[in-house]
């Protein structure tokens, strides 16, 4: 048998209580024994005790997983398919309005934001995008602004019609100019 420790207390029950009166006691106990536990881990954890440290492993897969999400953005909800509901990151949408965007000739995209609806189902992220802003950049040669913002405005409802399956407002703000080609 190993000596205990007098300062902590049992981590073996003495017995099954056997009234209510020692169901009661019973449960202070275990409360008192779940309180020390966690003083012990915090004076532990306040001096930087190894044992409950999170390993250099953990410590990596945690910090690579928030660099992935800071990176890619949120996680958006998008229309269910046949095959059942699927989630993008905001990069994807931006990428997405970016190619459609530059598909039209004389117009680059600059940036993007989107509105969503409120998520659905428990997800935790963003819901389904209600609008695009696009920001974009129209060649000096350019002569009829307004018709090349309708362009890009049906490219990306195009690509959005065709990739996910949902027409957003799509909102176009000619933001610059640029002359090379």
């Amino acid at each position: 048998m190993t000596p205990t420790d007098p300062t902590r207390p049992s981590t073996q029950p003495k017995q099954a209580p056997a009234s209510g009166g020692d169901q009661e006691q019973a449960t202070q106990d275990y409360h008192r024994l779940i309180a020390s536990i966690h003083e012990e881990w915090d004076a532990l954890e306040s001096h930087s005790d190894p044992s409950v440290m999170p390993s250099t492993r953990v410590m990596q897969s945690v910090m690579a997983a928030v660099r992935a999400d800071a990176r890619h953005g949120a996680q958006v909800q998008a229309p269910p398919t046949d095959l059942g509901p699927y989630t993008l990151t905001e990069l994807s949408l931006r990428t997405l309005v970016r190619g459609a965007v530059d598909r039209v000739a004389q117009a680059r995209g600059l940036c993007s934001s989107f509105e969503h609806a409120p998520a659905t189902d428990g997800h935790r992220g963003l819901g389904v995008p209600t609008a695009v802003h696009c920001r974009i950049s129209a060649h000096a040669s350019c002569q009829d602004l307004p018709a090349l913002a309708q362009q890009v405005r049906e490219s990306v409802l195009e690509a959005f019609r065709n990739d996910l399956d949902s027409s957003p407002t799509v909102n176009i703000h000619v933001e610059d100019l640029h002359d090379d080609d």
